[in-house]
């Protein structure tokens, strides 16, 4: 069964105070509504900055994880194909090289939100402190160089 809709009762303005009366009324509401607005705009901005951030780096992170796997294998050590290998050495150079400003981009993007107290600046800040990022990074930059000094 469905329940009749209450009939709200309109109230009849008949004077020019009355009238005023009920469009500064509106105008407040409106204003209210905007500011509210505003503020739910902030605050979804926020969080979609902040999981752009989180993106960012779990992708760094993985990156580095897939590259210390590919830094760790010991082919290098046969002689055969050395051209190719150094080749393919130079090519790995180039990459981390090109993702190293990655690591500083992440890092000033995660102070930058902390700084402006984002909603999420305790998680972010732990990121940043226990990220392995940043360590795994640099543990990658040195296999580069064990490998071909």
């Amino acid at each position: 069964m469905e329940q009749p809709v209450p009939v709200k009762e309109v109230k009849i303005l008949e004077t020019a105070e009355d009238i005023q009366e009920r469009r500064e009324q509106v105008l407040r509401r409106y204003v209210d509504f905007k500011e509210a607005a505003r503020i739910k705009r902030e605050k979804l901005e926020d969080s979609r900055r902040y999981q752009y951030f989180r993106r960012d780096a779990d992708e760094l992170e993985s990156w580095i994880h897939e590259k210390l796997q590919a830094a760790s294998d010991e082919n290098y050590k046969d002689p055969t194909n050395l051209q190719a290998k150094i080749q393919k050495h130079q090519a790995f150079e180039a990459e981390v090289a090109a993702h190293s400003n990655a690591i500083v981009v992440l890092d000033n993007t995660g102070m930058e939100m902390i700084n402006q107290e984002h909603f999420q600046r305790v998680a972010i800040k732990e990121r940043l402190d226990v990220s392995i990022i940043s360590k795994n990074f640099e543990i990658l930059y040195t296999h580069m160089f064990v490998k071909y000094p």
